[in-house]
């Protein structure tokens, strides 16, 4: 089967030029680049309760057929996704302190899962079993110092975003015309 999808040398030059323009805008920009994401969050979060008591509004024939429970909640996520919204400095420690929890998690499972691995899988297992501490340990850090990552994960990003698109420029010097 051949490859219909053919890269000119002009648009991996204008991917890779674009995601280190991007990258260095994220780097200069670390703190509010968080806050956007934050309040982004905010505002999904919002739109969600909105858009789920507008489905039970134009699913039932009356209000009074909507469950309590539902209007509740989509009242509380809109309340909850416009406070994150508004306040979004105040909210991103949280986020990346319940980030941390989840990223705790995540490790958990797979020391439980390096643990379950047959002997002919040792090898798989160590490895499974060293990225599970490492997540652990990377999670109650971000849980305990949530500003590391308030700080960090947006460095972090840019410099990715950077250095892939200096890895795209790269390859479109050495593409054929």
């Amino acid at each position: 089967m051949e490859n219909r999808t053919v890269h000119t040398r002009f648009t991996v030059t204008m991917t890779g030029a674009l995601l280190v323009f991007l990258g260095a805008a994220v780097l200069s920009n670390a703190g509010e680049v968080t806050a956007f994401i934050v309040r982004l969050v905010g505002c999904a979060t919002a739109t969600f309760g909105v858009v789920t008591l507008l489905g039970h509004l134009l699913r039932a024939q009356s209000i009074d057929l909507i469950p309590f429970e539902d209007v509740v909640v989509s009242g509380v996520l809109i309340l909850i996704g416009a406070v994150v919204g508004v306040f979004p400095d105040m909210f991103a420690k949280v986020l990346f302190s319940v980030l941390g929890v989840l990223v705790v998690l995540s490790g958990l499972g797979d020391v439980a899962r390096s643990l379950t691995k047959t002997a002919d899988e040792e090898e798989a297992e160590k490895f499974s079993l060293r990225v599970g501490i490492i997540t652990i340990a990377v999670g109650i850090f971000l849980t305990l110092v949530p500003s590391a990552g308030v700080h960090v994960l947006p460095v972090i990003c840019g410099v990715a975003l950077v250095l892939d698109g200096l890895s795209e420029l790269y390859l479109a010097l050495r593409m054929e015309t």
